[in-house]
């Protein structure tokens, strides 16, 4: 390895290399540096002094970080071939990067567009090799970038396309009615089979509304398709009654939507479509119709049965209160009778009298129970609170008191298993009296005991 001498003749020409614009080393057939150009040290960040003398891949060694280049090896075997031709090589595009003078062991990445050209003496000996490149990394770098960019948008394309699929497929099978319509004449550019159902005679596709579905002109929907897109305002509707033409042969069809017309807007932030989001509700509101009307019913047949209750009220108390007065006279006729007959009567006469008796005495007990019903029927409370029962029992024990004693029978009380007992007091009073009177008028002869 040796220097060439700055006084040299060799140095002398090729000191003007020094300053040329263009960038370039010059190499010994040894692939000892001569020189370089300013512009070369500027593009490799290296000293003329660090260079002229030193082993050219000493200089320049490969990067450990990008293996892959080979750039040692592509320079020389091109200095090589250059040295075994005599001819100049022009090398393809390298990837050859250049040590880092503020950071030690980290390289700076450098392309280059390189040419190795030979220079002779005057008896045709290689005297050296001008290595001129191009410092083309910014265009490399640019590429680079327009190429991942370019990778960028196709995976974005490629996502939007995936994501417009899925879409699609939700759209094409969602439940709902959903078509998309296109500019001021409302042409179908989007029709699901939901949608298509409600006209399955119809060729909706490529037509505008109003041609496809004749029977729309100035109807509700139409008005508000066009708001919609002159607005972009979103319109919604509730149970709105559309008369449809499913089937030509079946005549106008009410139907019942839930709907929304929502505008899509162009890259200008214009509306340039209209999407259409329905649910048929049809079966609802005439389900909640129906309900309406037995509800109605109800409460006819509830004022009827009011009517009636009122009616039996004016009844039972009419043969409670009126007929008492016309039976306790019957029953003094027929005590009288029973007076003026000789004593003792004769049979026919006494049986007579005495059958006589028994059914003004059960004409009594009608007229006496008629009334307790509608006694019971106007106490009705229905939200009296709970009462306990041992102490209406308790109660009814001293008015059962005198028939108790005369019977023999005895009243036991255990109310443990239902203390309480939600219903109005004298109802309960009624129900509990007359259970107990029959329990002791109706008794067994042995079986003097009652017991509750």
């Amino acid at each position: 390895m040796h220097a060439t001498e700055p006084t040299s003749p060799l140095a002398q020409q090729l000191k003007p290399l020094e300053t040329v614009p263009d960038s370039y080393i010059v190499v010994s057939p040894e692939f000892i540096i001569l020189t370089a150009s300013n512009a070369y040290l500027a593009d490799t960040l290296k000293r003329r002094e660090e260079l002229i003398g030193r082993y050219l891949f000493d200089a320049f060694p490969d990067n450990p970080a990008a293996p892959q280049a080979n750039a040692v090896r592509n320079w020389r075997a091109s200095l090589e071939r250059v040295i075994a031709t005599g001819q100049p090589h022009q090398m393809a595009l390298q990837h050859y990067d250049v040590l880092d003078p503020d950071r030690p062991g980290h390289f700076v990445e450098r392309h280059w567009k390189p040419l190795n050209t030979p220079v002779f003496d005057a008896q045709g000996n290689l005297s050296y090799i001008i290595h001129s490149s191009v410092n083309v990394t910014e265009e490399v770098r640019a590429r680079r970038a327009m190429v991942q960019a370019q990778g960028r948008e196709h995976d974005a394309l490629a996502e939007a396309e995936r994501e417009r699929g899925r879409l699609s497929h939700l759209v094409m099978q969602a439940p709902a009615a959903i078509c998309l319509l296109q500019g001021a004449d409302m042409v179908y550019e989007l029709v699901n089979p939901s949608y298509q159902q409600l006209f399955p005679d119809r060729e909706l596709l490529g037509k505008p509304f109003l041609e496809a579905l004749p029977e729309m002109r100035g109807t509700p929907v139409w008005e508000q398709l066009q708001e919609v897109f002159r607005t972009g305002q979103t319109h919604q509707e509730l149970d709105m009654c559309i008369p449809l033409l499913r089937r030509a042969e079946a005549g106008l069809e009410d139907s019942y939507f839930n709907y929304t017309l929502q505008a899509r807007l162009d890259e200008h932030r214009r509306v340039d479509a209209v999407y259409v989001f329905a649910f048929e509700v049809t079966a609802q509101v005439q389900a909640r119709e129906q309900v309406q009307v037995l509800n109605q019913e109800l409460d006819q047949a509830n004022r009827h049965l009011t009517r009636v209750n009122a009616d039996l009220d004016s009844f039972v108390y009419m043969a409670a209160h009126d007929l008492k007065g016309p039976i306790n006279n019957l029953e003094g006729l027929v005590q009288a009778l029973g007076e003026a007959l000789p004593t003792p009567p004769p049979s026919d006469a006494a049986a007579l009298l005495e059958m006589m008796q028994g059914a003004v005495a059960r004409f009594q007990r009608t007229l006496v129970q008629l009334n307790d019903v509608l006694q019971l029927h106007q106490a009705y409370e229905p939200t009296a609170p709970p009462i306990e029962l041992a102490a209406v029992v308790e109660d009814l024990r001293q008015d059962l008191l005198p028939a108790l004693q005369q019977t023999g029978g005895v009243l036991e009380v255990d109310a443990a298993a239902c203390p309480l007992v939600a219903m109005p007091a004298k109802s309960l009073r009624s129900l509990l009296y007359n259970l107990l009177s029959n329990a002791i008028k109706y008794r067994y002869p042995d079986r003097p005991r009652t017991s509750t």
